[in-house]
Order: C-alpha cells, then sequence, then structure tokens
C-alpha cells in the first residue's frame, strides 16, 4: 500500500509540476511584480537623481560633519565652499541648496527646482553640535555633554491587562499585514481547490477512475491525490520565499522597500513561521473538503458548482481580514478567529497586533489541526462511498444525503 500510495503521490505531483499551467500559475504574479517594479524603477530614473545636492559654506567642521552623515541623510555634500562660486552653482541649478553657517546661526538658501533638502535632521545636527559647544564653554564633562545632547526617546505602548508591548507604525504595518495574510490565503485555496477538484473531475468523466480503482484502493487514490497537490502548495510557497528573500537582499538600499521594513519591524520570525504554519494547515483542510465534494462530481461542467461553497467559506475569512484591524474585540471576530477554515486569515493578525497572546494563537492553530485530521478520517470513508457513484442530483444535495449517511 505504501508503494502504491508514493506511486499516486509522485503522479499527481509530476503531472502537474511539468505542466505549463503550474509554472504559469507560479510565474505570472511574479512576471506582474517584476513588471511593475521595473516601470517604477523606469520613471524614478527619468525624473533624475532626487537626492539634493548642497554647498555648506562658513564651518567646515559641520562639512565634515555632513559629508560623513551624507548616507544617513541622503545628501550629497558639494566640494564647493566659495560663497560667490556656490551662488553662481545655486542660480545654474546645479546645487539644490547652500548652507551658510554663521556662529548662533544658519541659512538653507535654495532655487525653484531644488530636490527636497532634510531641513529638520540638518537642524537636529546643528543644534547638537550648537549644545556641545556650548556645555564645553561652561565647563562640563564628556560624559555629561554627550547626556545633554542626547535626543529625547518617545516610544509608542500598547498596554493591556496583563502585558505592554513596543509599537511602531503599527496601524499601516497591522492593516498591510492582515490584507496580505488574506489575499494570500485566498488565492492560493482558489488555484489549488480548484487544480484538485478537477483532477478529480477528468478522472471520473473519461471513467479512468475505475481504473484505477482496479489497480489502488479509493483510500490510496484519496489520500494521494491530497499529499501530491499539497506538496504542489509547498513548491509554490518555497519559490516565492526565496524569490522575496533574494528580492529583498537585492533592493535593500531602495526607498520602497525601506519603508516597506520598517513598517513590518515588529514583525518577528516566530510570527512568520506560525503565520506559515497556519496558512499551510488551512490550505490542507480545503484540499480535504474539496475531495470530498468533488467525489460528487459526474463531469468537468460540475466543477465550478464544487467549488462554489468552498469558495464562500474562505469568502468569510477574506472579507473579515480587511475589517478586524478596526474592530479587534467586536466579539463575532473573536469568535471567528478560533473557527477552522476561518482563524487562518484573523489569528494570526490579532496575535501580531497584541490583541491575543500565544495561548489564545496555539489553540486556535491546534483547533485547525485536531479538525484537519477529524476531516481526513471522515473524508476517506465518503470518498471511497462517492468516487464511483454518478447522479443527477445537485452537488449540494448529494452532500447533504452523504453527510447523513456517514453521521
Amino acid at each position: 500500500m505504501t508503494n502504491q500510495l508514493f506511486i499516486v503521490i509522485k503522479d499527481t505531483f509530476l503531472s502537474h509540476f511539468k505542466s505549463r499551467g503550474y509554472w504559469m500559475l507560479v510565474l505570472s504574479p511574479l512576471i506582474f511584480i517584476a513588471c511593475a517594479g521595473a516601470i517604477f524603477f523606469g520613471i524614478t530614473k527619468m525624473q533624475g537623481n532626487t537626492t539634493p545636492n548642497i554647498a555648506v559654506i562658513g564651518n567646515q567642521e559641520i562639512r565634515r560633519i555632513l559629508v560623513k552623515s551624507e548616507k544617513e541623510l541622503d545628501i550629497h555634500v558639494s566640494k564647493l565652499t566659495n560663497r560667490q562660486k556656490a551662488n553662481r552653482a545655486l542660480q545654474n541649478e546645479k546645487l539644490d541648496g547652500i548652507l551658510t553657517v554663521n556662529d548662533d546661526s544658519a541659512t538653507i538658501t535654495t532655487q525653484p527646482k531644488s530636490n527636497q533638502i532634510p531641513k529638520e535632521e540638518i537642524t537636529a545636527i546643528l543644534g547638537n553640535l550648537s549644545r556641545s559647544k556650548k556645555a564645553t564653554s561652561y565647563g562640563l564633562t564628556a560624559e555629561q555633554t554627550a547626556d545633554l545632547v542626547q535626543n529625547f526617546n518617545l516610544k509608542t505602548v500598547v498596554k493591556q491587562a496583563t502585558k505592554s508591548n513596543r509599537t511602531g507604525n503599527s496601524e499601516t504595518a497591522n492593516q498591510l499585514l492582515a490584507s496580505a495574510i488574506g489575499i494570500i490565503t485566498m488565492v492560493i485555496v482558489m488555484w489549488y481547490t480548484s487544480m484538485i477538484a478537477n483532477a478529480i473531475a477528468n478522472e471520473k468523466s473519461s471513467r479512468i477512475m475505475e481504473i484505477l480503482l482496479a489497480a489502488t484502493s479509493a483510500r490510496v487514490q484519496y489520500f494521494g491525490k491530497i499529499i501530491g497537490i499539497f506538496g504542489l502548495v509547498l513548491t509554490h510557497l518555497i519559490i516565492y520565499v526565496v524569490t522575496s528573500f533574494a528580492g529583498f537582499n537585492f533592493f535593500k538600499d531602495n526607498s520602497f522597500v525601506k519603508i516597506l521594513s520598517t513598517n513590518l519591524s515588529g514583525v518577528t520570525l516566530s510570527f512568520v513561521i506560525y503565520a506559515v504554519i497556519f496558512i499551510l494547515v488551512a490550505v490542507a483542510l480545503y484540499l480535504v473538503l474539496t475531495s470530498m465534494i468533488a467525489s460528487l462530481i459526474n463531469d468537468n461542467a460540475q466543477v465550478q458548482q464544487a467549488i462554489q461553497p468552498i469558495s464562500m467559506i474562505a469568502m468569510i475569512g477574506y472579507f473579515f481580514s480587511f475589517i478586524m484591524t478596526q474592530m479587534p474585540n467586536n466579539l463575532l471576530i473573536r469568535i471567528l478567529s478560533y473557527v477552522p477554515f476561518i482563524s487562518q486569515t484573523m489569528m494570526p493578525v490579532r496575535l501580531v497586533t497584541d490583541t491575543e497572546g500565544w495561548p489564545a494563537a496555539i489553540i486556535a492553530l491546534l483547533l485547525a489541526i485536531v479538525t484537519l485530521f477529524l476531516l481526513l478520517w471522515f473524508g476517506q470513508g465518503m470518498y471511497a462511498k462517492n468516487v464511483l457513484s454518478y447522479s443527477d442530483e445537485s452537488i449540494m444535495k448529494q452532500l447533504t444525503a452523504s453527510f447523513r449517511k456517514n453521521k
């Protein structure tokens, strides 16, 4: 039986893995992202270099400090230190600004077409240097001076009854994460439930199923198809993870990637692992449920009819993933966060937003895993009874009758 199961798994996996449709499925989002990125990069290049070019006139110590801080401030400090030459360059639009530093004040002169100069950051540097000099003149030690010029550290804290957690840019990041988890789960479920439903429908409509079951048992076909398609899901996700990691490292200096990285700075590796496991368990649940319903199909024309209830269930979690961050303590949302088939789009977001803790998150995951094993056990009997049966009744009527028989 083990050899037969392995053969079915291998055949299911390779028949789809080698198909053009599977690779179109995997590569089309990557191609779309690559094209969008190329267009964005081209537009940015057409706009020219937006890094402001400034000249520092006066205090050369400040100029040296700004030169060392060029990357941090996203500026370029010109080699011009002569006032007249700098003014001429500014008029010819070769400079974006001139920083003129006096003893107790400074002036930034720009021209109408100047790129944005980080005035607040430059002001902070000038202020710290000014305070440091004044502290030295007052006879303060180096440690006292450093303490005096240290910036005030302000943090945002989400306070709960039992714990408090630091957050940064939380609202944007949480909404982004909730939407991403909802969309990813919805898309994967729709792709692969359709794939397994079509595979079963093709075998039933062409009467190949009778030949397959003459050589192997219905149980082997049932588990083999589910595991084979699940292997394709894993392969798909691994390709995306590797591509995302490589792309992130390649474009890590890009301004958009930096903003995205800052927004998601609160997301930990443990959470990512938890969310991925939860999504995989949810996909497995949907594959099992689809196999059960697809066993009732007579021909390919009924595939969409069989997938419809699956889509409706998946849409519930997808819909709530967009609104749950706005009303995290709503009773319905709290209940649905523990319901298998839906919880994978809700509980991970509640965890990362500190609405729920790890105990609740683990309970929701365990409920999904237990449901998966129960559904696998229940589904094999239903699959065996229906995979060779053909009926003129609707899928929903057959499904209701099958549940009654298996009670």
